[in-house]
């Protein structure tokens, strides 16, 4: 599983270049954005729930379009769909700043912003994660895919520490005024990217200008395609499976979780929570670059089973470490883990499927951490509200408790 190739080669190639640039300056953007969001929704409200309501407020219609986004993207231009999903991020975001700007932000409007950017995201995801095996060989593939995620995980490391800088000296609307420009870089990079023909399935040829009634049907038709292709593919349901399970426990408290950490625990308000965002990015630049250090690693299913109980416990203790110093050093173990498991986890799913139906794997690769945000949220929210370190026992004890049950009673450990 180790990358053979430098990390830089990807970059000869002038489209993946091209993406790589304008994504990540992007992905710079929106690290302001992650610690604006939370922080603006947390000062209106000073409540876990309206936090994590807002955060549901996205993931469910992210969650509803992944799968439709799923089958579009095996349709048309990832670059197209790319291209409009990032162009209408940026009018929304825009309008954001201007609301913060003219200091008239109210809850529901949160709520709207959150919605909208759920819906652009379920197509925008599914086409992102398809891109590149159609601008790179497959001798570049596990190289490029390192190399977006290292690079994600360094703006992740940099991001949110400069974020909670920024929002604590020049307020919250230099942040979205930020992520708003970097959605205009990236836009421009992928006008200039040359669009290639989509591989074409059985189910494509059969699409043509027809009625409403038929292309819903012929949309339908595509997610069960893609649901029938997961489901007999035995060590991809598998291993989708156990992250949705995974990803239930371990996406909601730690998002909401860290938000409270640093509004009611420990002090420095936004800049303690971009600090601990970029803990994280910093553990998760660590894990990507772990494949491209070592010559061998785990088989998959080994792998993801470690982690996730490393994770556990490292969850567990946030609910008793007393200062931010340690609680940043523990949300940097977990973001080791995480980075080292989703460019493994990617580049092993990428070369499991056939090229007609990426885009939908990949859709379902996503929907096992967003399709179960909204009750992760929801139940974390609750859980921060009565107690942070009942959050975090809770949902580290589960988690590394489902680890080693799986560990020990079932083939997973087996999936290479």
């Amino acid at each position: 599983m180790g990358t053979k190739l430098p990390l830089w080669q990807p970059l000869l190639v002038r489209d993946f270049r091209l993406l790589y640039f304008g994504e990540s300056i992007s992905l710079l953007g929106d690290q302001f954005y992650i610690v604006a969001l939370p922080w603006l929704t947390i000062q209106l409200t000073h409540s876990p729930i309206s936090l994590g309501a807002v955060l549901m407020a996205a993931a469910i219609p992210r969650a509803i379009f992944l799968l439709i986004g799923g089958v579009v993207s095996d349709q048309l231009s990832h670059r197209l769909i790319m291209l409009i999903s990032n162009a209408l991020r940026g009018v929304l975001t825009a309008l954001l700043t201007a609301l913060v700007v003219l200091q008239v932000t109210q809850l529901w409007h949160l709520y709207l912003f959150a919605i909208s950017f759920g819906v652009v995201d379920g197509f925008f995801i599914p086409a992102a994660k398809s891109i590149i095996p159609r601008l790179v060989t497959k001798e570049l593939l596990a190289a490029s895919n390192a190399l977006s995620m290292g690079t994600t995980q360094l703006l992740m490391l940099i991001g949110p520490a400069c974020g909670g800088l920024l929002i604590a000296t020049f307020g919250m609307k230099m942040a979205f005024a930020i992520d708003t420009a970097s959605f205009l870089v990236t836009t421009l990079t992928l006008l200039l990217i040359k669009d290639r023909p989509q591989p074409r399935s059985a189910l494509d040829s059969s699409v043509k200008k027809s009625t409403f009634k038929s292309k819903i049907l012929s949309l339908i038709a595509g997610i069960r395609e893609g649901l029938n292709y997961v489901w007999n593919n035995l060590p991809l349901r598998a291993v989708l499976l156990v992250l949705t399970i995974l990803n239930l426990i371990f996406v909601g408290p730690l998002q909401i979780g860290i938000v409270s950490l640093a509004q009611s625990r420990f002090p420095g308000g936004a800049i303690t929570l971009g600090i601990m965002n970029s803990a994280w990015g910093g553990g998760a630049l660590l894990g990507t670059l772990i494949p491209g250090l070592l010559h061998r690693l785990p088989r998959l299913g080994i792998l993801m089973l470690s982690l996730a109980s490393i994770q556990g416990f490292g969850m567990f203790l946030l609910g008793y470490i007393p200062n931010r110093l340690w609680a940043s050093l523990t949300i940097a173990v977990l973001g080791c883990c995480s980075g080292l498991f989703t460019v493994v986890a990617i580049t092993w799913m990428q070369k499991q499927t056939l090229p007609e139906m990426l885009g939908r794997v990949m859709s379902l690769g996503m929907l096992s951490s967003f399709g179960v945000a909204p009750f992760s949220y929801a139940l974390a929210g609750a859980l921060a509200d009565l107690n942070l370190t009942v959050l975090f026992s809770v949902a580290g004890g589960i988690m590394l408790m489902v680890s080693i049950l799986l560990t020990v009673n079932s083939s997973l450990p087996m999936i290479d």
